[in-house]
């Protein structure tokens, strides 16, 4: 039986794409804010509050992550002492991520909402949209309004990291991406991420990516979920142009991976992610 789409089975997805250094992503997010923001002084090479002469900012240390799916990012954030907001468009997402916080003794606040237009309650420090989140909006104009929406719920001096394939990665010769993710319980799961024969459209720029999950768990027959979504790569140059069409920010910094210190966004071996630092 072939599920509606990849995001309806929220634990399997959860485990196909858990193979990553979280603890590392964020030790590289928290270094951005540190090196790159000015929200709270900088002791010893991690934020601080300001003197107590001076009114501390609202929440300076605080996080959104936006696109969260399973809120990995949010989750790890919190569990530092952090305030941490993931947002997701969809509800199963964040009911599972909320469960999975509340197992781990966390506390983090969930919005459903558009990553193109939401509020806060408060604005953060801190945001994110990782792990190629930012393909999911094909336009220039949803690019321009989520750049706008992210530094209206920016803090002054706030951060905003946006991590993107490398340019080199993006194109069709590179398909399909396969591999297998196995969890502590049995479930395995066997995944195919875009094919070669999926169309692209050469005017939008527009991949119509397939992605299967072959899940096979103890106790259950083996299923199929698998998705045909719109995707679109940026290259640098026109993320570039993007970013200063929204004026939305004061300072841009690109990298080439997420680790600390980063190496800057090149053609180098040290290079394989576009990794784009923002301050507000």
């Amino acid at each position: 039986m072939t599920a509606p789409d990849l995001y309806s089975d929220v634990r399997a997805y959860d485990i196909a794409f858990a193979d990553r250094d979280f603890v590392g992503d964020c030790d590289f997010l928290e270094y951005c804010l540190t090196e790159f923001g000015s929200v709270g002084a900088r002791t010893s090479g991690r934020l601080a509050l300001p003197p107590r002469t001076q009114p501390p900012p609202a929440h300076p240390l605080s996080f959104l992550e936006l696109a969260a799916g399973p809120a990995r990012h949010a989750r790890e954030i919190a569990r530092r002492g952090w305030r941490s907001v993931m947002l997701d468009l969809s509800p199963d997402m964040l009911n599972y991520a909320q469960a999975r916080a509340k197992g781990e003794g966390l506390e983090i606040e969930a919005i459903c909402a558009d990553m193109t237009d939401f509020d806060l309650e408060e604005p953060v420090a801190l945001a994110a949209t990782l792990l190629e989140s930012l393909a999911h909006l094909t336009t220039n104009e949803q690019v321009i309004c989520h750049l706008r929406t992210v530094s209206r719920n920016l803090l002054p001096g706030g951060i905003f990291v946006i991590q993107m394939a490398h340019p080199q990665f993006i194109w069709r010769d590179s398909l399909p991406h396969c591999w297998t993710s196995k969890h502590d319980d049995g479930t395995e799961i066997d995944v195919v991420f875009g094919s070669k024969d999926d169309p692209y459209d050469w005017i939008t720029q527009q991949w119509t990516v397939t992605v299967r999950m072959d899940i096979r768990e103890p106790g259950r027959p083996p299923r199929i979920v698998e998705s045909h979504t719109n995707l679109r790569w940026y290259l640098a140059q026109e993320l570039r142009a993007l970013i200063d069409s929204s004026q939305a920010f004061s300072r841009t910094l690109w990298f080439g991976n997420m680790v600390v210190p980063p190496p800057p966004l090149d053609c180098g071996p040290d290079s394989d992610e576009m990794i784009v630092v923002l301050r507000k």
